[in-house]
């Protein structure tokens, strides 16, 4: 019986392992505490509200809009004010956090006058939301999507 108990839990711990994350389905799963302008149901809405094609925008704690304006698997952006934007990767790590080979970067971006200039302040996650040290990625680069998402604004002006 303990020769099986432990195949089953071992087999499990592998599914764990090999199954890849969505930013999306972690979205779904953040803490209020680190994202406090947001309810659950908002970030639910949001993602619903681009599935479906339309403005993700929704009203926050704050009496002011919210809108999530990228989502892929790998990444998203959410502008939570006009001097807030928050964007979340899911990046690939050396070591596991988690038994899990992947960490969430959040990005926060900071406008810090009525000019350009803009602050970013970087925090990691394991895939169940708790902090990190910045880990060691296992190949430091931008995820496709996002540099998509940049030829696509970049194209769209034409």
């Amino acid at each position: 019986m303990k020769k099986f108990l432990m195949i089953c839990m071992m087999s499990l711990f592998g599914i764990h392992l090999s199954a890849q994350n969505s930013i999306v389905e972690l979205f779904k799963t953040m803490p209020d505490s680190l994202m406090p302008m947001l309810t659950k149901n908002n970030r639910l809405d949001m993602v619903d509200f681009l599935d479906a094609k339309m403005k993700a925008e929704v009203s926050n704690l704050l009496d002011g809009d919210s809108e999530m304006t990228y989502m892929s698997t790998d990444s998203l952006s959410v502008r939570l004010s006009s001097a807030l934007r928050v964007d979340l990767f899911l990046v690939d790590t050396v070591e596991p956090y988690d038994s899990c080979q992947q960490a969430i970067c959040m990005l926060s971006t900071y406008k810090l006058s009525t000019t350009s200039e803009e602050e970013q302040v970087p925090a990691y996650y394991s895939v169940r939301w708790q902090p990190l040290p910045a880990p060691r990625l296992a190949v430091v680069k931008v995820p496709v999507s996002t540099v998509l998402r940049q030829d696509e604004k970049v194209f769209s002006k034409e």
